[in-house]
Order: structure tokens, then sequence, then C-alpha cells
């Protein structure tokens, strides 16, 4: 067996098989370095993944020989000496001297990344043998190497940072030296405050009074939530117990207020009532011990605010921001301003604050609170202020990961992702979409999760960039799958379809909706039936809009309409109340010349489904569509009362409803209508208008030009005015000679035939 084909074993994981055959190539190869490379490294990963104490130390034995006989055969392979030094340092306790000696050669190389590596392992020995000075020296000499090596990486600096100082700290820590203990755990804090020793060192920190470094770690542990309930309880409980015993600190006892909102019953009951009447009676309590700290003006407010009693709220919030406004303050007495007065603030207060966290912490906060609110003239005046909460924390975030400045405050990434979702999401609210897709890049290459996909292919759709949109979505569908819940599920492949249906990629749409509705059928029915009513109903309505769909998934098939009314027809046959069927059936039975069917399915829809709480796009096609069908029928008279009815609607909708394009296509059938009306008068307004919106957008003559002036021309004629009709006749064929009934008429009007010669000559 080659050696390639090993190591393709060893890359598959099969480290066992790898071992037994490098074992058989090494007794005919004894000189090969690569294959003793290899050997080692699959007894090392297999070490690692045994449960058994014996077959562990053995492997560790066996990879540490066949990584020095590496060294043997050629003293200067790195990454063998790496790996000797790291098993010296960390599983094999008799090879102190070896590990030294091997850190020594790394460290001479003048690799810095190595360097790193080989003082991190020869501190450890240091600490077995107990060498503390050593240990020490070589862990401080580690914190200049990452000075240089980590110089343009601030995120990364401070991590290297925080386990210098974490293991300098344990090793005072150890030597029972707590004070210098403490202080080094207090710069490892400051570099990555967000960490895994955090519960360990607050308990260490109020063993040794230090009050202040242990608030500022209870606050990060409180936003984390990283601790279990139970451990989070212990520790509150106990500052509690401090605070009650006599202990006077400002910034422990608004921490431990702050924690007790997140333990809320565990603290003050079951009954809201009367836990609101002790919240308000420790946020007084507070107060009167220390009347300059804001947060327990915003505590006692905050107990007021959840049970709705905002004219008590309002004076306490004024007092916490005029001490000092913190974002989550903000967003409180804003709303409650609001409610109080019946109108927002027409600012808020311009403050510095430098925990991102805090004001991501209080846009969700805000967007929770808002999400409630009945007025949709509030939601919408809302906006602004979650977008200038989230630009904050997202700006502090950024500085920190991309351009080298601010604090730890700032280092968790997750945190940092879910903020630039929750950006995105008021960038896209606001229609800033360009940006909104940039941030929700941002946030997904920090921390990737379905959601921020989701949301920058909601922003891509209304870039119109579909395809960008379908791609992610995709992603979501193969790489978070496991993830995903079943409501996501299903609204993603409806959406993609719909995308790819108007990129008219038919063939992905038609896989994609034979793939979901064979789903549903097989296990989506079944395992929705577990889930609540509104996910059940929502799971139902994204079903059906699916196969509603299928109207739009056009097939090479001879007989792709018919197949397309049938798929809707049979779903109407289950579902004989889905109004967007018949909406959609609109369009097909149009497309299939039966006219009379879709003027049915029109008044099925309206009937069903009504038409006031539909968009005015959707109103307008309703009534357009009805009317064209109408017009083909002959019914004039009803074919103008629909399209009068779709002109009056879009005067009530946007600019973009009132667009030229649809008050052309209006003004066209309503001439053509009129014609048939005999309102020849009439029938030249409507053309007059419509070619007056060609001239003031500066179209190019196409064949709706053609045929509104042939139906100009025909009333013309109609009226007796022949002049005015040949002319209209003329400029037809002149511009557009493939119109073919300009051309017939014009024929028409001269006379043609055999005879006509004649005829001019008498």
């Amino acid at each position: 067996m080659h050696l390639d084909e090993l190591e393709r074993l060893y890359n598959e994981q099969a480290y066992t098989e790898a071992i037994t055959k490098l074992e058989i190539y090494l007794q005919d190869n004894p000189g090969d370095t690569r294959g003793w490379q290899l050997l080692g490294l699959s007894q090392l990963e297999n070490a690692k993944a045994t449960d058994n104490r014996d077959l562990i130390t053995a492997m560790y034995e066996a990879a540490y020989e066949a990584f020095s006989q590496v060294l043997i055969l050629d003293p200067s392979h790195t990454q063998a000496r790496v790996h000797r030094a790291y098993m010296g340092a960390n599983v094999m306790t008799d090879k102190g001297d070896e590990t030294i000696s091997d850190c020594d050669i790394l460290i001479a190389g003048g690799d810095e990344e190595l360097t790193t590596k080989a003082l991190l392992y020869r501190f450890q020995v240091w600490v077995l043998k107990n060498e503390t000075e050593k240990a020490l020296a070589d862990m401080h000499r580690n914190l200049q190497v990452y000075e240089s090596l980590y110089a343009d990486d601030l995120p990364q600096l401070n991590v290297a940072r925080f386990q210098c100082y974490t293991r300098i700290g344990d090793v005072y820590y150890h030597t029972e030296n707590r004070p210098a203990a403490l202080e080094y755990y207090k710069l490892a804090f400051d570099c990555t405050v967000y960490n895994n020793r955090l519960l360990s060192t607050t308990w260490f920190a109020l063993d040794m009074a230090d009050y202040d470094f242990a608030a500022s770690m209870l606050q990060i542990m409180i936003s984390a939530g990283e601790n279990t309930r139970d451990e989070m309880l212990r520790l509150l409980r106990h500052i509690q117990q401090l605070l009650t015993d006599g202990v006077r600190h400002a910034t422990l006892a608004r921490e431990f207020c702050k924690g007790t909102t997140e333990f809320w019953q565990q603290f003050y009951g079951d009954d809201d009532d009367e836990g609101t009447l002790e919240q308000i009676s420790t946020g007084k309590r507070f107060i009167a011990q220390y009347p300059e700290e804001a947060y327990f003006y915003h505590y006692t407010a905050t107990a007021f605010f959840n049970i709705g009693s905002y004219q008590e709220a309002l004076p306490w919030y004024e007092k916490s921001l005029a001490i000092k406004p913190y974002p989550f303050s903000i967003v409180r007495w804003y709303y409650t301003s609001y409610k109080v007065t019946g109108q927002f603030p027409e600012k808020w207060p311009d403050i510095t604050h430098n925990i991102p966290y805090d004001w991501y912490a209080a846009g969700v906060i805000f967007s929770e609170i808002i999400q409630l609110e009945k007025e949709d003239n509030a939601k919408q005046f809302a906006i602004p202020l979650k977008r200038f909460l989230y630009k904050q924390a997202f700006d502090i975030y950024h500085a920190y990961w991309y351009e080298n400045t601010g604090s730890s405050y700032s280092g968790h990434p997750h945190h940092f992702a879910m903020c630039c979702n929750n950006y995105g999401i008021a960038l896209y609210e606001g229609g800033i979409f360009t940006e909104a897709v940039h941030v929700h890049t941002i946030g997904y290459n920090m921390s990737p999760f379905w959601e921020q996909l989701e949301s920058r292919a909601d922003a891509y759709h209304s870039m119109d960039k579909l395809a960008e949109a379908i791609e992610d979505r995709r992603t979501i569908l193969a790489s978070f799958h496991s993830t995903l819940p079943l409501t996501y599920y299903v609204s993603i492949h409806e959406r993609m379809i719909d995308d790819l249906c108007t990129l008219e990629r038919h063939t992905e749409a038609l896989d994609l909706y034979e793939k979901i509705l064979s789903e549903y059928n097989s296990w989506i029915a079944r395992d929705m039936e577990e889930l609540d009513e509104y996910d059940r109903n929502t799971i139902t309505y994204n079903i059906d809009r699916i196969k509603t769909g299928r109207a739009f998934i056009r097939t090479n098939s001879e007989d792709d309409l018919s197949e397309r009314i049938l798929a809707l027809e049979s779903h109407l046959t289950e579902k004989p109340d889905d109004s967007d069927a018949y909406f959609n059936l609109m369009y097909l039975y149009f497309d299939n010349a039966q006219y009379e069917h879709c003027i049915g399915a029109i008044n099925n829809r309206i009937s069903i489904g009504g038409v006031s709480q539909l968009p005015v796009i959707s109103q307008m096609k309703i009534y357009y569509f009805r009317g064209k069908a109408a017009l083909k029928l002959g019914r004039y008279k009803a074919a103008i009362s629909d399209m009068q009815h779709t002109l009056d609607i879009m005067g009530a909708g946007d600019a973009a409803d009132n667009s030229p394009n649809y008050r052309f296509g209006v003004y066209a059938f309503m001439a053509e209508a009129w014609l048939g009306e005999k309102a020849y008068e009439k029938c030249l307004d409507y053309g007059a208008q419509c070619l007056n919106i060609y001239a003031s957008n500066n179209w190019a003559w196409d064949t709706e030009a053609s045929a509104v002036r042939y139906t100009m021309a025909l009333a013309y004629e109609a009226k007796g005015d022949l002049s005015s009709c040949r002319k209209l006749i003329d400029q037809i064929v002149a511009n557009d000679p493939g119109f073919q009934p300009a051309a017939e008429k014009k024929n028409e009007l001269r006379g043609g035939g055999i005879f006509s010669f004649f005829r001019k000559k008498k």
C-alpha cells in the first residue's frame, strides 16, 4: 500500500486501520520519516478518542516513540518536535527534561508562533517541577511575543493576553500569593471579559472583598447566560446575603438587582402584584442607600412599567436619565412617555456608553415592547430608534473586530453576529436594503446561523437580486436542516419556488415543488401535529401557497397550461375556500382563453377572500383581469366598470401603483371598450391619454403603440372621419409594417381589389 493511501485513511479518521497498516509498512520501510510521522499522528488521535486508561497510556507512549523516531531520522523535523513537546508537557509526566530540550530548540528557531507554543509547554513543565520563577519568566516572555505576533489583530491579542495573565494568576494562586493572583485575574478579565473563568473568579473576588471586580464579572455573566441557573442563583443569593449583612457597595448592589430581573420569580415569587411591590420596595431601599446610582431609579420604574403603570413609572425614569442615561433606560422612558403623553419625545438623550451588548439588548427590549403595541403609527415611529440602538452596538463591535480599537467588552463574536442580524432587519424595515445585506454578511462571517442568511435573503429579494436570495436559502436548507424550525423549512421552499419562477428557472422550481409536497405527505404532515396551533396553521398556509404557486411553474409539456390549471383545480377540490388558488387561476384561465372561467374564478376570489385587505397591486389585478375577460366576451359595459374600478384603486395607491406602464394598459383597454360601446369620443380620449404617456416617457414605438392607434383609427372611421383614420393607419404601417390589422385596413380604405383602378379613373 502506498503512503498516500495510508494518509487518506488518517484524513478519513480511520486511525486504527491506519495504525495497523503503517506498522506493517514501516517494518519494510524503517527509514521513512513521513511514515513514522503519520503513525505518531494516528496514535495521538486514537488516544484522544479512547476511554480505556491503560490503552490511552500505551497509545500515547507509542505516539511519543514514533515522533522520537522521526527526530532520530531528521532532527530538523519541526512538527514532530512540536507534537513531542506537547505530549511531554500535557500527557507524559516523566518526559520533563526531554520536553524542555525540545522547547529550547523550538524557541531557538525564532518562529514566533512556534515560540509561543514552546514557551507554554516549557511553562507547564516548570510548574510541575515547582520552578515558579522560571515558569513566570516564560509566561511573561510569551506576553512579549504575542504583542509582536498579533500586533494587528486586537481580538486575537486579547485572547492570548488573557491566557497568559490567567496562567500567571494561577501560579500565584497555587503558591498562596492570593493578592498577586487577584491582580493578574483582573488583567486577564480586562483582556477578555467573556471567558470561561468568570464564575470561579467572581467567587474568589468576593472572598477577597474586591466588590468592584466581582460586580464587573457579574454584569458579564448576566448578559452571557453561559452559567447554569443553579450556579447563578447560588451566587446571587450569596451577594444578597452580603448586602443584607451590611456590605455597602453601589455597583455590587446594582448588578445584584440586574440579576434579579433575570430570576424574578425566584426572588419575588409567583404573585405578580406582591412581587412588584417587593421590587419597588427593594428599589427604593437601594435609592435611599445610593441616591447617586441611576440604575436603582430605573429598577423601580421598571417595576411600574411591567404592570402597565406608565404614569407612575415616568418620573422614576426621568430621575434615572438625569443622573446617568443607560441605553435600556432610554427605551423604556421613550415608550413610557408615549403612553403617558400620547406622543413620542422629539429626541432621545445623547449619551456615551462603551458596552455594545447594552445597546444591543436595549434594541431587543424596545423591539419586544413595540411589537406588542397595537397602533401601527407607533410601530412606524419606533423604527428609527431601533435602528439607532443597533447601530450604536454595531459601530462599537465593528471597531473592535475590524479596526483594532476598543475594549474586550466587544469581544463576544456571537453577540456581534446577533447584533448584525437585528441591525440588518432594522435597516431592511427602513428600506435600506444594500446596507442590510452588508451588515448581514459581516454577521454571518462572524458567527454563521441560519437566521442571518434568511434575513439577508429578504434584503436581496427586495433589491431584486433573486438569484442571491435563492442561493442563501439553498444554503440554509443544505447546512442548517437539523436546527431549522419546521415552519421555516416549509416557508423557505415557498419563497425559493416563487423567486425561481420569477427568474424563469422553472425546472428547478418544479423539482423543489415536487420535493416539498412529497416530504409533506411522507413526514411533515405527521411531524407538524406536535407543534402548537399557530405553527400548524402557518405550515398549512405555506403548503397551500406552494400548491397554488404551481400556476406559475411552466414546463416543456405540450399540455403545460392545462396541467397547471388541473393542478389548481385539484387543489380546490381539497380546499374549496382557498382564495389564493382562485386568484392564480385567474391568470391561467385568461391565458387559456377560458374567459367565463376567468370571471368566475375572480368572483370566487372576491366572495371568499374579500379585496380590501389585499395589497393595492393585487386589488388592481383582480378588476383589471375581470375587465379584460369581459372585453374578450364583448361585455363592454362590464369591462368599462372594472377598468374604471382599477383606475380608482390605482389613484389611492403610491407612485409604484400609478406607474405609467400600468396606466397605459388600463387606458388602452378603456379605449377598446368604449369603441365597442360606440362611444367614439371617449374611445379617442383614452387613446390620446395612451399616446401622451408614450410621448412623455419617450418610449419607442412597439406593438402596443400600434394597437392603441389602430383602436383610435377604427373610432375615427366609425364616426366618418376617414382622413384622421387614414393618417393613423399610415403612421402604423410606416413604423410597424408587421402590424397586420393596419396593413389590411390600409388596403381596405383605398378600395383594394381587381377593380379598384377603374373606380379611381371614373
